[in-house]
């Protein structure tokens, strides 16, 4: 790898199995919008993956639901340190199906380890009839194995 230069990416790209990993550990990652008048936005979330598929959720009175009701293109953003770094490009598609936003919910208290009265108050907070569930439709993942990026510069 050290013959290779720097300029050659392919060489620090993730796997399948390394770009999913990378998204699970992350537990959450930062989404991008376009506001109305153009100009990026983005913000942190909490994510989970149910069924292979990736999942966040708002409040429907968000400024990043009402720019995804205009424009569904997104770009989502994932880091762990040593391991690397995934932007997932696609779109978003709003979900409605209560049984599916409730595994959603779950999921999500599942990845903070809530169990009993607290995992049942969290639930019934953000189970409401403004909370919106957000699928990512994933277009191209960029990725990069930071993990890689060390070696190839001391080798």
């Amino acid at each position: 790898m050290a013959e290779e230069p720097m300029e050659n990416l392919a060489l620090f790209k993730l796997t399948e199995e390394e770009t999913a990993d990378v998204i699970k550990q992350a537990g959450g990652g930062t989404v991008t919008w376009l506001r109305r008048d153009g100009h990026p936005a983005a913000a942190y979330v909490q994510t989970v993956v149910v069924d292979g598929q990736l999942y966040t959720t708002s409040t429907d009175d968000r400024g990043k639901n009402k720019a995804w009701r205009r424009d569904p293109r997104t770009a989502w953003v994932f880091d762990v340190p040593g391991k690397g770094g995934v932007t997932v490009l696609g779109r978003v598609q709003f979900e409605s199906d209560p049984a599916l936003k409730m595994r959603v919910y779950n999921a999500m208290a599942d990845a903070v380890n809530l169990k009993g009265a607290p995992r049942e108050k969290f639930i019934d907070h953000i189970n409401t009839s403004g909370r919106e569930v957000m699928r990512m439709i994933a277009d191209k993942y960029v990725t990069l194995h930071t993990g890689k990026v060390g070696v190839a510069m001391v080798s």
